[in-house]
């Protein structure tokens, strides 16, 4: 569901001129709108009435100054520098990062809000968040690339637990919250996460579905790695919207038809319980459906390197595909959560559900694991034998 932004929309009246003839009257909001600057630039020592014609003579020493001035559509360049601040976006923009330019958003929830479609976020670090480094919600054709999102991780120790004052990492339905993500597409879909760095944080990238369906989108080309507490790409239903009585909704919630390729994803969860790539729900009426995880390279992670849990009856978690992925040695920690099958040894691809579910596994290299292909519960794995083992004593196992 795409959202459109009101904010500095142009209002135009007909009125009847001293000529008796009908003239456009253009409202102070419209004035603006046709007078505001398509590129403005953004440098920690800006003056008010230079030029604005590059990082030189920057006029705003305030990101989200040159936010509300900027035209939609528009273009703010970032100079290098270091910002406090949390940055919201509300409009079609481009956000561009340039020398190292730092968006330092420790005391905030996050780093970058992302709430309009179309806009752009590049080239820039953003650090030191309590919540998500970047936080795209409510807002479909986003395009995150070429960032580095480091440190966003809420204390994330056992010394300095999580706080819960944030409010995704409230339990909701008895599932433990998400938060402290590097990258988080809530309800948004048509987004492109490409080449960014998602580093350091309690999890890499998250992709749900609290708000509205979370579909279409592409994570592609990022480097996700030492995201000790969680996953690395998290694919995960939040709401029992998106298949009541294990029937898909589509435009209600859901996530679904998203494609992870060609991802760097090593040493995440290793403090805690996390995945490389993980595609799961844990309440009834959550769906993941028709995702492709496709020619990442995974490795040193806590859980499996593809982990796919259907927790409950009334979910729908078929059509996803596994393919042509490069998983080398993961779950480190080992995988309890469906005990009494518990899979304690090294895995590439664990699959455990307790309800009918069917799944592609095909076209991967699987090496230096214990376990190739693990499973338990009703789960269907297509072309389970159409991948590469090398170094795997156990290729299939059925628990």
């Amino acid at each position: 569901m795409e959202h459109r932004v009101k904010s500095q929309k142009v209002f135009t009246a007909l009125a009847l001129g001293a000529t008796g003839v009908l003239a456009p009257i253009i409202t102070a909001g419209a004035a603006h709108a046709a007078t505001a600057p398509h590129t403005v630039y953004v440098a920690p020592r800006a003056g008010a009435r230079a030029g604005d014609h590059n990082c030189s003579s920057a006029a705003f020493g305030n990101i989200e100054t040159a936010l509300n001035a900027v035209r939609a559509g528009g273009t703010v360049v970032v100079c290098g520098g270091t910002y406090a601040t949390q940055v919201t976006i509300t409009k079609q923009v481009t956000l561009e990062g340039r020398d190292g330019a730092t968006v330092n958003a420790s005391g905030q929830t996050n780093g970058v809000l992302v709430t309009a479609s179309h806009a752009t976020v590049k080239g820039l670090t953003i650090e030191n968040a309590t919540g998500e480094g970047v936080l795209i919600t409510g807002a479909d054709h986003v395009t995150l690339s070429g960032n580095t999102v480091a440190h966003n991780d809420l204390g994330g120790t056992p010394t300095n637990p999580v706080p819960n004052t944030y409010a995704e990492c409230a339990a909701a339905q008895g599932v433990p919250g998400d938060c402290g993500e590097g990258i988080h597409l809530m309800g948004s879909s048509y987004d492109t996460i490409a080449g960014n760095v998602s580093r350091g944080n309690s999890g890499g990238i998250l992709v749900s579905d609290e708000t509205g369906p979370s579909a279409h989108n592409v994570i592609s080309g990022n480097r996700v790695q030492d995201n000790l507490f969680d996953c690395g790409i998290t694919v995960v239903a939040h709401s029992p919207k998106g298949a009541p009585g294990g029937v898909p909704a589509p435009s209600a919630a859901g996530v679904y038809d998203n494609d992870v390729v060609g991802n760097t994803i090593e040493g995440n969860g290793t403090q805690g319980e996390g995945a490389g790539v993980v595609l799961a729900t844990g309440l009834p009426g959550g769906a993941v459906y028709d995702n492709t995880v496709q020619g990442n390279y995974i490795s040193g992670n806590g859980m499996s390197g593809v982990t796919v849990h259907s927790h409950v009856p009334g979910q729908y978690l078929d059509g996803n595909v596994i393919r042509g992925n490069l998983i080398a040695t993961n779950n480190l920690n080992g995988d309890r959560d469906f005990s009494p099958a518990v899979d304690t040894q090294t895995t590439g691809v664990l699959v455990a559900t307790v309800t009918p579910l069917s799944i592609t596994v095909t076209g991967n290299v699987i090496t230096d694991d214990h376990f190739g292909i693990w499973t338990t519960g009703p789960a269907t794995v297509e072309g389970a034998h159409g991948n590469a083992f090398t170094d795997v004593p156990v290729r299939i196992s059925n628990n």
